[in-house]
C-alpha cells in the first residue's frame, strides 16, 4: 500500500492543496485556535505554554512582523505550499495587549520565494491587529 509520504513531491503537494485530502481551517479557526492556547484554554496550561514557546522561536518571521515595527513581538507559525502564503500568530504590543491573527493568502505565482507576497501578509495584519485594540487575549 502506498502512502500520502510515498508519493512523488508533486501527488503529495497536489493533496496538501486539496482539502478532501488533508487538514484544513479558515484564518478564523486558526486565530481562534490561538486565542484559546493564549488563554490556556486549548489543552493542559504546560501544553499551552510549549506551543507558545515554539512559535515565539519562529525561524522565518518576516511575514507578520513586515507590518510591526519593533515594539511589537510576534510569535508566528508560517506555512506555504505553491500559490499559497500562510502566516498565523499572536501579535504582542509594547502595551502588553496581545491580539491572534492569521492571514492565509493565494497567488499566481508558484514560487516559494516571493517577498512582496510575504509582505503582504504583515500590511493585512497590521490594520486587523490596529482595529482589535479594544479587545486582548490576557495574560
Amino acid at each position: 500500500m502506498t502512502t500520502t509520504r510515498d508519493a512523488p513531491v508533486e501527488e503529495r503537494i497536489r493533496a496538501a492543496c486539496d482539502p478532501e485530502r488533508t487538514t484544513r481551517g479558515t484564518a478564523r479557526d486558526t486565530a481562534e485556535l490561538l486565542a484559546a492556547i493564549w488563554r490556556d484554554e486549548a489543552g493542559p496550561a504546560e501544553a499551552c505554554a510549549e506551543v507558545r514557546a515554539v512559535m515565539a522561536r519562529q525561524i522565518w518571521p518576516h511575514r507578520l512582523s513586515s507590518g510591526f515595527d519593533r515594539t511589537h513581538r510576534v510569535a508566528g507559525r508560517t506555512g506555504t505550499l505553491p500559490g499559497r502564503r500562510n502566516e498565523a500568530g499572536v501579535v504582542e504590543a509594547p502595551d502588553g495587549g496581545r491580539r491572534a491573527v492569521a492571514v492565509f493568502t493565494r497567488c499566481d505565482n508558484p514560487e516559494l520565494r516571493n517577498p512582496r507576497a510575504d509582505r503582504v501578509i504583515g500590511r493585512a495584519a497590521a490594520p486587523a491587529v490596529d482595529a482589535l485594540r479594544s479587545t486582548t487575549l490576557g495574560r
